[in-house]
């Protein structure tokens, strides 16, 4: 069950980049360049799915997201919780014609998607060292 929700996240994750790479306005807001991120800041209640191992799936996990600079967003567990102790991931993002923020192609730390109009956040991290604790987090902005 945990390849098959990994498997449709990850599809979700691809269709939703490759719709904003064939906006017509990308020479705005392509990689790079364009909107503010600043709507991607905040706090999100979801699922925390962490990846391998037999860790259970956390339900009403919160995470917060934080802006680092122009590009960049660092999302992060919330203190004080079961799940605290997964790993921070700063990635670089861009704005899609104010649609969406995605993560700024094949980034090593993972994958990022926030959809505006449902306010929406998807984020999957990808093992960057032996300690890495690695998750699939699904909610909505609060």
């Amino acid at each position: 069950m945990r390849k098959s929700i990994l498997k449709t996240a990850g599809i979700i994750a691809i269709a939703l980049f490759g719709l904003a790479s064939c906006s017509s306005d990308d020479s705005n807001n392509g990689p790079g360049g364009g909107g503010s991120i600043d709507t991607a800041v905040g706090t999100y209640k979801g699922t925390l799915d962490p990846l391998g191992g037999d860790a259970p799936t956390y339900f009403d996990a919160i995470l917060i997201v934080t802006k680092v600079d122009g590009t960049h967003l660092k999302i992060t567990p919330k203190s004080g919780e079961p799940y605290s102790n997964y790993t921070s991931k700063t990635m670089k993002v861009y704005n899609a014609s104010n649609q969406a923020i995605f993560g700024d192609g094949n980034i090593p730390e993972g994958t990022f998607s926030y959809t505006i109009s449902s306010k929406t956040l998807l984020v999957q991290t990808q093992e960057q060292s032996a300690t890495d604790l690695t998750y699939t987090f699904q909610g909505t902005k609060q």
